[in-house]
């Protein structure tokens, strides 16, 4: 269901915060999934003698239970229904704080998906991604509980600032209400011990939007941030970015962004398997099975085996030989395999048993187990990274063999003017010593972050990455080179 407790600290600290947007008169509050009433209990220390008449919803029946003996003497009804889909009363309430269930768009019924996202169309005629999380449902559709001017406030994962399916959250914030407030806890700050993602508090106003700034915050404490920025409205836009508006980290020169990554390289995902425990394989199953080597493929194991940045043949047959990993495609057709490859047709036939030929990837290739070609590519890079921007969080690997990857690591492939300059080791290994070079902020203001201090990055971001100082050298080395041709 998608539940994370509100430590009651943050919840208090929250709540004071959210004193600060209201009136002083009398304040009717609304939780659309209360769990015990943390955002309760603090609404009713924080306001006081304003604190009236409160509704909560509960989907889960025994914390609906829980609640409702927990509260009895309170001026709180209680409806153990799904917010979503609750019928609206005429009441209407001025003050709305809520951590909605974090469940991810795989884990929505598909039926509930279509008729919740046909609802925000028509209330405010955004169309949102089927990818969507349920916390962007919550925080879309809740404007019809708020009366003119009421106060809402969400605590949310942060990774709505940068994926696509956050277009509609950021769009309904810019549009739709009166955005006051955004404060970013720290990625390595996470305020849920059982869940991995960063938090965000929004804060907004059910009324048209207006041309203030709006402050944006971050540190640990919502209360006493550590960093404070002013926003200027026209700097949202909902199809870009908003976390590198925290960043301190920025690029002086204009000319910087003329030359990005993607100037140089093209930036693809490894090889997508459709099943990794079937297609990429150990020395002991090629042997068991008798796979000849024409339908193997050396390949890289996890970036948490790989320490060292260059990889050539001696590092795989020496250190990496305990992780030796093949990736097994075959094209060849059933019959035949049967007749001349007896022990290959075998270990398909088992991964058919285990309905390996059914999956969303594998049940679109003919046949089944052909994997996709790919080249090795001579520099990769693992797309997740661990630590803050002060650290060298993403790592360029200079990779000499001929193995390829599968899609924890991003592939740089130099682009058709640059390759044959790239086939120099000298030029090579100084381009890849420069990429290593780039400032983590840098690299962290494209990508993305998560719970823990863990970062991301999509090969669309890579190619953003300003590189000054690979431009420069294959630029200029690309105009004493020409001359030479003629």
């Amino acid at each position: 269901m998608g539940q994370f407790a509100t430590p009651d600290s943050l919840a208090l600290d929250i709540m004071k915060e959210v004193k600060n947007f209201c009136h002083n008169d009398i304040v009717k509050f609304l939780e659309p999934s209360v769990g015990l009433g943390a955002f309760y209990d603090a609404f009713l220390r924080t306001f006081g003698p304003q604190a009236g008449h409160a509704l909560a919803f509960e989907i889960d029946h025994d914390f609906y239970k829980a609640a409702c003996l927990l509260w009895k003497d309170y001026d709180i009804s209680f409806r153990n229904e799904d917010f979503l889909t609750a019928r609206q009363n005429e009441d209407k309430f001025n003050l709305l704080v809520a951590n909605p269930p974090y469940v991810r768009h795989h884990l929505i019924d598909p039926k509930r998906k279509v008729l919740l996202q046909k609802e925000i169309l028509k209330l405010t005629g955004i169309q949102i991604s089927g990818l969507a999380g349920l916390y962007c449902y919550f925080l879309i559709l809740s404007k019809k509980w708020l009366v003119e001017g009421g106060v809402s406030c969400w605590l949310i994962p942060t990774e709505f600032m940068d994926v696509n399916y956050g277009s509609a959250v950021k769009q309904f914030l810019t549009e739709h209400v009166q955005l006051l407030r955004v404060h970013r806890f720290e990625a390595d700050d996470m305020q849920f011990d059982d869940a991995l993602v960063s938090s965000t508090v929004i804060f907004f106003r059910n009324t048209k939007p207006t041309d203030d700034d709006i402050l944006f915050t971050t540190g640990a404490s919502i209360n006493k941030p550590s960093q404070k920025i002013i926003i200027k409205r026209h700097m949202l836009q909902a199809n870009a970015k908003w976390s590198p508006l925290f960043k301190e980290y920025h690029t002086n020169e204009k000319e910087d962004q003329t030359y990005c990554l993607g100037n140089f390289f093209d930036v693809k995902r490894g090889i997508a398997t459709g099943d990794n425990h079937f297609f990429i394989i150990n020395r002991q199953t090629v042997d068991r099975y008798d796979i000849p080597s024409n339908f193997l493929r050396p390949v890289l194991p996890s970036p948490r085996y790989v320490d060292k940045d260059i990889i050539n043949f001696k590092l795989l047959k020496d250190k990496l030989s305990e992780k030796e990993l093949f990736l097994f495609s075959c094209s060849v057709s059933k019959s035949v395999l049967r007749d001349n490859y007896p022990g290959v047709y075998a270990y398909i036939e088992q991964g058919e048993r285990n309905e390996v030929n059914k999956g969303y990837i594998c049940r679109r290739r003919t046949p089944w187990y052909s994997c996709e070609e790919r080249k090795p590519a001579p520099i990769i890079v693992p797309y997740m990274g661990r630590g803050d921007k002060s650290k060298r969080m993403f790592r360029f690997i200079l990779n000499l063999s001929d193995a390829i990857t599968t899609n924890v690591y991003l592939l740089l492939y130099p682009k058709k003017e640059y390759a044959r300059y790239l086939k120099d080791p000298k030029v090579l290994n100084d381009v890849w010593k420069a990429l290593n070079a780039i400032p983590s902020g840098s690299l962290v203001s494209h990508g993305r972050e998560y719970g823990g201090g863990l970062h991301k990055l999509e090969p669309k971001e890579l190619l953003k990455v300003p590189v000054p100082e690979i431009a420069s050298m294959l630029l200029s080395y690309r105009q004493s080179k020409e001359p030479m041709l003629f």
